[in-house]
Formats: C-alpha cells, sequence, structure tokens
C-alpha cells in the first residue's frame, strides 16, 4: 500500500546517503548541530567559567561560631515516651483534689494550686514563672560546668581587678577619621551568635585586656563573646560566645558600668528587674525588682551609685545602687513609653528622654512631682532613641520614624536641629527599628542601614563619610550598633541573634 512504499522510500533514501543508524534525515541534522555547539563551547572554555560563576553565587555559608556551634549542654537524646497508666495506679490525686480557689463569671474554676478547670473538662495547668528571681548564677544555657568555670575564673582575673575602682577607664579616642584610614573589614571570624533571638542592645567592654562583646536578646537573654578567644576541637571548651537567662523579657539596657560599676555589667528588662554581673561571685545579682512596673530604658551616672530607670507607661525611678532601692516614688514625665533615657556626659546635671514625637531634656537637680522639662526637641513621628555627644560638647542625637537622624544643640536652640540626615528608617514588623549611635570620640554618627550596611555620617553636616557591607558574612539588617571606646572597633547586633565586629 502507499504507507509501505513510503516507508521503503525513506529506506533507500537513508542507504544513499551511506547511513544506517535508524535516524531520519532532521534527526541527523539536529545531532550535527549539536556537535558544533558543543565543540564551541568547549572551544570558548564555557563550561569552566559558569563552574566560577556559580561557586561565586552561592557565597558563603553564615558563620557557624556561638550558640548555634556544635556545643550544647544538654546532649542526650529526647526521652521515650512513657506507658501510659492511670492517675490512680501513678498516685496521682483527682483533678479537684487541691480544692477550688474561686469560680469565674464564665463558668471556669480556679484551684488552689493555680490550675483552671473549663466548662468543656479541659484542665489548664498552672502558669509557670519565667521570670529568674533574686540572685542568677552563670550557668550558661550553651556550656558545661567545666567551661562555665573557666570563664568565671577569666573574668575575675581580667575585669575583675577593676571592680570597684572609682577611676575611669582609658580614655575614648576611637574615631570615624582612624575607622577610615584603617579601613574596617568584617571577617568570617568576626561573626558570632551570640543569642537566640534578635539583638536589642549590645556593648563593649571599655577593658582592652579582653575584647568581650555583651548583648542583650528579645527574651531576656544575656550574651557574652569573648572575640579573640581561640578554639579548638575539645569536647568540653567552648568557642568564645556563653549565653545565660538573665531576665525573663525583652532586655532594655546592656552596658558596662562605671564608676563603682566598674568590670560589672549593668542590665534591666521588661520583667522588672535591674541586674549586675559581678565577676567576683559569678553570679547576676538583682539590685531592684518591681512586680508593676516594665523598664523599657535605663543610665546610670559616672559613679555608678545611682541610675535613673523608666517604665513603658511614661514614668522615671531614681535608683540608688548601693541599697538596691528606688530613692523618691516614681515622675510620670511622658504619657508613652519611654524608648530611651541618657545622661549627658559632658554635664551630668541634665539627661535626655525620648517618647513618642518628643525628646526632652530634664534638670536632674530639678526632679519633683509635675517637673518641667528643660527643652522639648519636637519631631514628626515617634523619635526612637536620644543620646548626647561622648565628647562633653552638649549636642543631642536623635532617630526618628520620619526617615532622619538628627543632631541638635539644645543650648543654642531647640527650635531647629542644627544637621538633618536623610536615612530611611522605615524597618517594618520584623527588624528592631534603628537607634543612631555616636563614635567614642563623638567625631561621627553611625547607624544601620535597609542594605545591610554599617553607615557612618558627618554629624556636622550630614555628610555620608563611608560605608561598610559584607554581604557574605553580614546577610541581614543590623538594627543595633556599638563602638568600642579605645580601638576602632564597630559591633552590629541583627534580628538573627548575630553579633558582627568590623575591624581592621
Amino acid at each position: 500500500d502507499a504507507l509501505a512504499r513510503a516507508r521503503d522510500d525513506d529506506d533507500a533514501r537513508a542507504n544513499d546517503d551511506g547511513s544506517n543508524d535508524g535516524l531520519t534525515a532532521f534527526e541527523r541534522a539536529r545531532e550535527a548541530h549539536i556537535a558544533r555547539n558543543k565543540a564551541r563551547m568547549e572551544a570558548l572554555n564555557i563550561n569552566a567559567l559558569s563552574a566560577g560563576v556559580g561557586a561565586a553565587s552561592r557565597g558563603s555559608a553564615a558563620s557557624s561560631r556561638g550558640i548555634t556551634g556544635k556545643r550544647n549542654r544538654d546532649k542526650a537524646s529526647a526521652p521515650s515516651v512513657p506507658t501510659r497508666r492511670s492517675s490512680r495506679a501513678r498516685k496521682i490525686a483527682p483533678e479537684l483534689a487541691s480544692g477550688v480557689d474561686r469560680e469565674r463569671r464564665d463558668g471556669t474554676v480556679v484551684l488552689a494550686n493555680g490550675a483552671t478547670y473549663h466548662p468543656s473538662g479541659e484542665l489548664t495547668a498552672a502558669p509557670t514563672r519565667t521570670r529568674p528571681s533574686g540572685e542568677v548564677a552563670m550557668r550558661s544555657e550553651n556550656g558545661s560546668e567545666k567551661t562555665d568555670a573557666a570563664f568565671i575564673e577569666e573574668l575575675k582575673t581580667k575585669m575583675g581587678a577593676h571592680v570597684g575602682e572609682t577611676k575611669e577607664a582609658k580614655e575614648a579616642t576611637a574615631s570615624v577619621r582612624e575607622m577610615i584610614k584603617n579601613k574596617l573589614t568584617l571577617r568570617d571570624v568576626d561573626v558570632a551568635k551570640c543569642v537566640p533571638k534578635g539583638v536589642t542592645h549590645l556593648d563593649f567592654s571599655p577593658d582592652e585586656s579582653m575584647l568581650l562583646v555583651a548583648s542583650g536578646d528579645k527574651e531576656g537573654h544575656i550574651g557574652l563573646w569573648r572575640v579573640d578567644k581561640t578554639t579548638s576541637e575539645e569536647e568540653d571548651e567552648d568557642d568564645g560566645v556563653l549565653y545565660y537567662k538573665a531576665h525573663g523579657s525583652y532586655i532594655s539596657h546592656c552596658k558596662w558600668g562605671r564608676g563603682a560599676l566598674r568590670g560589672k555589667l549593668f542590665t534591666c528588662a521588661y520583667d522588672g528587674a535591674v541586674r549586675v554581673l559581678d565577676p567576683q561571685t559569678g553570679s547576676f545579682q538583682e539590685t531592684v525588682y518591681s512586680e508593676e512596673d516594665e523598664f523599657s530604658a535605663c543610665d546610670q551616672f559616672a559613679d555608678g551609685n545611682t541610675a535613673l530607670v523608666c517604665d513603658n507607661v511614661g514614668n522615671l525611678h531614681q535608683l540608688d545602687l548601693r541599697v538596691g532601692k528606688f530613692t523618691s516614688p516614681s515622675l510620670s514625665i511622658h504619657e508613652k513609653k519611654i524608648n530611651t533615657v541618657h545622661i549627658d556626659p559632658g554635664n551630668e546635671h541634665r539627661f535626655a528622654t525620648s517618647t513618642n514625637q518628643l525628646v526632652s531634656v530634664w534638670d536632674a537637680r530639678k526632679l519633683k512631682k509635675n517637673a518641667k522639662s528643660t527643652h522639648d526637641l519636637v519631631h514628626r513621628k515617634s523619635s526612637q532613641a536620644a543620646y548626647w555627644c561622648p565628647d562633653g560638647s552638649g549636642a543631642l542625637l536623635t532617630t526618628c520614624y520620619d526617615d532622619a537622624l538628627r543632631v541638635w544643640h539644645p543650648d543654642r536652640s531647640a527650635a531647629a536641629p542644627t544637621a538633618t540626615i536623610k536615612h530611611n528608617n522605615q524597618t517594618g514588623r520584623w527588624v528592631l527599628p534603628f537607634r543612631a549611635v555616636w563614635s567614642a570620640a563623638g567625631d561621627g554618627v553611625l547607624c544601620g542601614s535597609m542594605t545591610r550596611q554599617v553607615e557612618i555620617f558627618n554629624p556636622a553636616t550630614g555628610a555620608s563619610l563611608a560605608r561598610y557591607a559584607s554581604p557574605d558574612h553580614m546577610t541581614a539588617i543590623a538594627s543595633r550598633l556599638a563602638c568600642h571606646r579605645s580601638l576602632n572597633y564597630v559591633a552590629a547586633g541583627t534580628a538573627s541573634g548575630r553579633v558582627h565586629v568590623y575591624r581592621a
């Protein structure tokens, strides 16, 4: 038939072409075209070039240093599920055996042991108390007894020698000029996960005998990182990072002390506690605790004997650290939460507070009921921070949600800032708000950015001076920064709990 004749014609043509591979002319032309392209790619070395591009695009993995490493206190596997047995066989009292404390309007019954019995028959256990109370020993969450003991001894030796000294630490000499000159960089070994959740505060120890960074997070953890600690493969040795559950909630202050608190770490949190880490006792000592207050900001005077503590409803508390008591009733100085409080290092009779759309300057000698601020610096949106310049010049740096960093001189004029720096401060829901800080010498303003950089500006003109970034090592937005007093180092904390130390 016609189909058979067509097949015979194709076979005849194939035999005429000298091909007996069973392919049609079109398929043979396609194979020849592929062979020519392959030869051309080999001649141009395309395969090797594409492999290089792929390796570069993959980048480096996040640093494994810190609490994400292999060392954990609890290495035991999860226990097996026990065989189900009745409460009577386990000699457990009936659900209501502890007695009824009270009955609510919705029908739920609160038992004497704190548990709640619902109308549906469900029994809710009594809430557990998560806030550490009293003195908290330095038992790290990720170390062992051996590593904890070794670190405490190291703190006693290197930092404990300065405990109680009233003289100031080494003069603040680290400057932006030197940072730019030395070209700060970020290495993989200078990145570590120091706390489980987002970094809220961080600070360098001013003592150069040990490069130590303290950081606090959103769930009350305090991380201590010895940046220059060398690591080994020993099972019971840490890699320089140990973290502790010192508070029960958001850390609102974490700073190394001055004066009588030199060599100690001063912290406070929303759990209503103010604590001091003392290397001599190897513990976080509870200075004061309030069940009614959630402390949102704190700062200490240079002598280390007194401090100002603020809460989330606009109250100011004056704290005597020597006796662990508030010296007077709280003062209502703002209508809403106070984000920061900072004492002027050049004039300790005054301090600044930031809240909502207002930054206020106060005279510490005139704190009484219905006290009035000496200056009010009005912003268009919420002000997240207000910090005095460390050089004692009286310049005040503010960070506002209206996409601006501002430098004010209240003694000259409270009506307008002397410099305004345009800066994208829209961090969104998942990143902590930016808080711009001064360099130790007061010659620069530093702030994180939405482009994962650390930016430095001129405080007099607002001009950009430098930008530091590392796409391989800092892959998140750094919303909180700290500068070393005498070394040209910058620490940047991110929402992942990682701390990055830029240095030459």
